[in-house]
């Protein structure tokens, strides 16, 4: 059975870019007759803003988009991630890591998703009175990885070369998002992930870790970024989208950005009315392999 999933992170309001993820993977999971889940990625409590949450969760119920259980929240499976993080340790695969951003700044190369890991503590031996402030790295093959995007395409990615060994477990002892975004995934049961293009450069690691940790591989979807001015849309930039009264002009709006048919009909028809037709008329093949798109 489809299991898909909306994974935003309580940093702020949901913008137009968040919308557009949301919707795609709704829409991807319902004309398949999936289930559609909510994920809150709170685990990272710096980013956590008082108030995101309950925000989010009235905004997508604003719009009709609902999920199918109860949502989770990354906060509160911090011991799951422990029993799957010892289960890593003991392929042997893992060290202990104490350089800092200034040493990779100045003596490594920098590659197009940040510094290139060669490997500077895979031989180290550190003190147990260090080890806790240390971040907890994993090794990786010399062999490409393949991934088969719906959208994107076939995408390949030699971790050694274009990220180095990784990290799982940052220095103040917070479980990172690749690894995290795994143990949720196994957890739900995802069979397929629908998300912003900016995370397909991350998505050869979680493979990577899968794999590792024998779980099932999602089919990855990786929709076009909202970009205006040629930038990404972040919550910093406060674009919050006006939702009530707006629904149906949001929902016109997202599908148009997404390429995907809208009725002739649409301003005689209900909410409802509109997402039963864009459920039945999804084509995710429709939806631009542009890694970002500028929005009007």
């Amino acid at each position: 059975m489809y299991i898909g999933r909306f994974a935003p992170t309580p940093s702020g309001d949901l913008h137009y870019g968040s919308l557009v993820t949301a919707i795609a993977s709704f829409l991807d999971a319902k004309k398949f007759g999936g289930k559609w889940l909510l994920k809150i990625d709170d685990l990272d409590k710096q980013r956590v803003r008082k108030g995101s949450i309950e925000s989010i969760l009235k905004t997508l119920e604003c719009l009709h988009l609902f999920w199918d259980s109860t949502e989770t929240y990354q906060s509160h499976r911090l011991e799951a991630y422990e029993f799957y993080f010892k289960k890593l340790l003991e392929t042997r695969k893992t060290y202990h890591c104490n350089c800092s951003r200034k040493f990779l700044s100045e003596n490594a190369k920098l590659g197009e998703s940040g510094y290139i890991y060669p490997g500077f503590c895979r031989n180290k031996v550190l003190g147990n009175s260090t080890i806790n402030a240390c971040a907890t790295r994993l090794i990786v093959d010399d062999l490409p990885i393949f991934i088969d995007d719906q959208i994107q395409g076939k995408l390949s990615q030699n971790l050694s070369k274009e990220i180095g060994d990784f990290v799982i477990k940052r220095n103040d002892q917070q479980f990172s998002y690749q690894f995290s975004v795994c143990i949720d995934n196994k957890l739900d049961k995802i069979t397929n992930i629908v998300r912003g293009a900016d995370l397909l450069s991350s998505t050869p690691r979680q493979v990577y870790l899968l794999n590792l940790l024998n779980f099932d591989i999602p089919e990855f979807s990786h929709v076009p970024i909202a970009n205006i001015g040629k930038k990404k849309i972040s919550k910093s930039d406060d674009y919050k989208v006006s939702i009530n009264g707006n629904q149906k002009a949001i929902w016109m709006k997202v599908l148009k950005f997404l390429n995907q048919p809208i009725s002739k009909n649409t301003s005689e028809m209900k909410l409802d009315e509109i997402i039963k037709y864009a459920i039945k008329n999804w084509e995710i093949s429709e939806v631009s392999p542009l890694n970002s798109i500028e929005i009007s």
